[in-house]
């Protein structure tokens, strides 16, 4: 794959510049000063400071190849952030003009006899004699310009002249490359829509750490979001939907909308995928256009997440007839290879009932639907490869047999990219756990709504694309890695950008960056020169490394409760109080574990070099008779949804009303029925247990919860009361309820508890038939 938009090289021309490679040459084989850090995200490969500095001020000149339209465009590219931050732009001479160029910058391509690849630059800015930049390719030097900007002081990403401006870089020598080609970012425009100037400003995001592939989500259930001229009413009718309250919301992109963003993407080296998606994920189209179901409709453009059992229907001519023409026109505003068609989650309900597809199923010799999804596939790539295009889908296209030159980007995990690799096929990364980033970026509690899920900025950096499980000749099919932002609770930019970033920018290092110079304390530390940029680029930011993970950690063999406390930002100060207060200069000092002595609300906060830093993290721990006891399950909870393990349910923690804030087990299908020890008999004034109602996420309240005691391991056990329960399923905001009870004359040493599962999903729900969730956070017992 290549997905470099400018493969050119170019021959240099004066004598003058051919000094300058042949100086670069000599210091690639000296003995260099030592490695130091820099503030540059992604780590260069190669990067060294040496003594010195290079300032550039309004007398500077810009040495390039004024006949080489590409470099030009590059260059002045540079003056647009000189222009805005400085005042100035800095002349642009050409290469065969000077016989100087003491204190200037030459920016260049050159004809390279050597194994550099199109992304590939070196820099040197030799203390205050010049600033040299050289690539094979346009798009190298773009790659260089992007160091240049994160040499230099954050001032110079200001939208206003700063006064004073002192453009000062250090002696560098850097030469760099990128580990991977696909460097990607995603945003679902979709189930929430986003304005143009903001996409621009999203490439922009990325451009600065080094991101060239932008995939774009435009097709959903929830809405079309780019214009066809051929069928005008998947603007007029698919890009709009009903809320329930009544409102209308909706948009989409002009074709000339769509020509703008493109060519501004291209000027930034960025490859934009467009996604149609194809066979699900199409009530929107079907909204317009029903006859291309199996059903026939009528149908309306959804309104609620998740999985729509209505898709194209595969037995129907007219549908490839619709899709063929819908690519055409797609193929001539996107110029990059790769056109994204989805293919996930696509629900088999209607082709099993449907009289053309079940044809289509005996006429092609098929197996069954899931070979008729793949029939679907393999026909779509046949005509995009006829149109010199490249299909790829997300992981589901392996069902049934991939298609011949698919690529597949891998979302459940790393299994579909791993099996897909193996079978010779390119692969994108793209796994939940890692690259998901409309899932929580901290503690659920002290962040806006999300989807679910935890994906730090940690764990993020400390992703590898490449499995353990592939070989050498299997790896190198991994492409890369992509973040994804679905946008399902993602209604602004604003907050479209507090999720996107700063994971996007620990995914630009671990894209780009070899594998050697992956280092989490070094780029901890080079973030806050960051953070300062993004303020004055006016980015919503997320400041969740900063968070203070409180964690309880029951130590058996004391029979205590200890506390600990950590911070993604190493060596920094954790200030803590135990009495809700907010923590201060006079706070207490965390310094290693402590024993907790009593029932405690814990408030924390990070300080770096005395100043506080992101927001205060709070923990309520209740310190009763069931913590640390041990449990035994019936049934096991879900690894997913685990909670701490065995202890999860007595370490004193209750969840909050988000299902993925780590405080939550979750049981799919079964009862829950646990066993608490409490090590004797023991007198009980209060049992109490927490359950969780979610329905968008398949999660229920039980239908009964029991209570009941024993003095004894094997003896019979005697009930304490027992709830059914009576809140309605159909209730769709997020609840906990607690079923307590209290007690004046009870004693025992051990107590189970047994949470009846409410059965399938109901037909109503876009699960039905399908297991329902019970989650559960805490035992309390008093």
């Amino acid at each position: 794959m290549n997905i470099t938009l400018n493969k050119t090289t170019i021959m240099m021309k004066s004598r003058q510049i051919v000094l300058l490679i042949a100086g670069f040459m000599f210091l690639t084989t000296c003995n260099p000063p030592s490695n130091s850090d820099i503030n540059i995200i992604p780590q260069p490969a190669t990067a060294r400071v040496m003594p010195g500095s290079f300032e550039i001020g309004p007398d500077t000149r810009i040495i390039t190849q004024i006949d080489q339209a590409e470099v030009v465009a590059i260059c002045e590219y540079f003056n647009d952030y000189l222009e805005r931050a400085a005042g100035y732009r800095l002349e642009i001479k050409d290469d065969e003009e000077v016989t100087s160029f003491s204190g200037d910058m030459v920016i260049t391509t050159f004809n390279a006899d050597t194994a550099w690849d199109d992304e590939t630059y070196k820099l040197n800015v030799s203390g205050s004699s010049s600033v040299v930049l050289q690539a094979k390719t346009p798009h190298g030097l773009f790659n260089g310009i992007q160091t240049i900007l994160q040499l230099l002081p954050p001032d110079i990403m200001s939208d206003n002249v700063v006064e004073d401006i002192e453009l000062e870089m250090p002696s560098t020598y850097i030469y760099d490359y990128p580990r991977f080609e696909w460097r990607g970012m995603h945003l679902d425009v979709c189930r929430h829509f986003f304005p143009k100037e903001f996409i621009k400003k999203y490439l922009d995001l990325m451009a600065m750490y080094k991101m060239n592939v932008f995939h774009w989500h435009l097709t959903e259930d929830q809405g079309w979001r780019i214009e066809i001229k051929k069928y005008p009413e998947l603007t007029e009718v698919s890009a709009w939907r009903t809320e329930p309250d009544g409102s209308v919301y909706g948009g989409f992109y002009t074709q000339d909308d769509i020509r703008e963003i493109v060519e501004y993407a291209a000027q930034r080296q960025i490859t934009i995928v467009p996604e149609i998606e194809m066979p699900g994920h199409s009530m929107a189209a079907l909204a317009a256009y029903p006859e291309l179901s199996c059903t026939g409709g009528p149908f309306e453009v959804a309104t609620i997440w998740g999985v729509k059992k209505d898709v194209y229907c595969a037995g129907n001519e007219k549908t490839f007839e619709f899709l063929e023409n819908v690519l055409l026109e797609v193929m001539e505003l996107f110029p990059g290879e790769y056109i994204h068609i989805g293919g996930d989650e696509v629900p088999k309900d209607r082709w099993e009932k449907c009289r053309k597809c079940q044809a289509r199923i005996r006429d092609e010799g098929l197996a069954d639907e899931n070979e008729l999804q793949s029939y679907f596939i393999r026909r779509m790539e046949s005509f995009l490869n006829e149109h010199g295009r490249k299909l790829i889908g997300w992981d589901e296209i392996l069902e049934g047999g991939l298609a011949p030159d698919a690529t597949v980007m891998s979302w459940r995990g790393e299994e579909g990219g791993i099996e897909a690799a193996q079978m010779g096929h390119d692969v994108v990364m793209t796994p939940g756990d890692f690259c998901y980033f409309d899932h929580y970026q901290a503690d659920p509690a002290t962040q806006p709504k999300a989807i679910g899920g935890l994906t730090t900025l940690k764990d993020v950096y400390h992703y590898n694309p490449v499995s353990a499980e592939l070989n050498e000749a299997e790896q190198k099919h991994i492409l890369g890695a992509q973040g994804n932002v679905w946008t399902e609770y993602i209604a602004t930019a604003e907050y479209a950008e507090y999720m996107a970033v700063p994971r996007m920018i620990a995914l630009a290092e671990v894209d780009w960056s070899i594998e050697r110079r992956i280092d989490w304390e070094r780029f901890v530390k080079k973030l806050d020169n960051h953070l300062i940029r993004l303020e004055i680029l006016d980015v919503n930011y997320c400041d969740a490394i900063f968070a203070v993970e409180i964690t309880p950690e029951y130590d058996e063999q004391a029979g205590v409760l200890m506390i600990s406390m950590e911070t993604e930002i190493p060596n920094a100060e954790i200030r803590y109080t135990l009495d809700g207060s907010e923590p201060g200069d006079d706070a207490l000092v965390y310094d290693t574990l402590f024993k907790l002595e009593a029932s405690a609300n814990i408030k924390a906060r990070t300080f770096v070099d005395g100043i506080m830093k992101g927001h205060i993290s709070a923990r309520k721990i209740n310190l009763h008779k069931g913590v640390g006891k041990p449990v035994s399950y019936k049934h096991k909870y879900s690894e997913r949804y685990e909670a701490g393990g065995e202890q999860g349910l007595v370490n004193g923690i209750s969840g909050s009303v988000h299902y993925g804030d780590g405080n939550w087990q979750g049981f799919s299908g079964d009862d829950i029925e646990i066993v608490i020890d409490l090590g004797e008999i023991t007198e009980i004034k209060v049992i109490s247990v927490r359950f969780l109602q979610n329905i968008t996420t398949w999660i229920f309240l039980p239908s009964k919860i029991s209570y009941l005691v024993s003095d004894t391991e094997d003896g019979e056990y005697r009930s304490a009361g027992e709830f059914l329960n009576a809140v309605p399923q159909e209730r769709k905001e997020a609840m906990v309820r607690d079923f307590g009870r209290a007690y004046t004359d009870l004693k025992a040493r051990y107590v189970k508890i047994i949470a009846k599962n409410p059965g399938p999903c109901p037909d109503w729900h876009p699960g039905a038939g399908g297991p329902s969730w019970v989650f559960i956070d805490e035992v309390v017992i008093e």
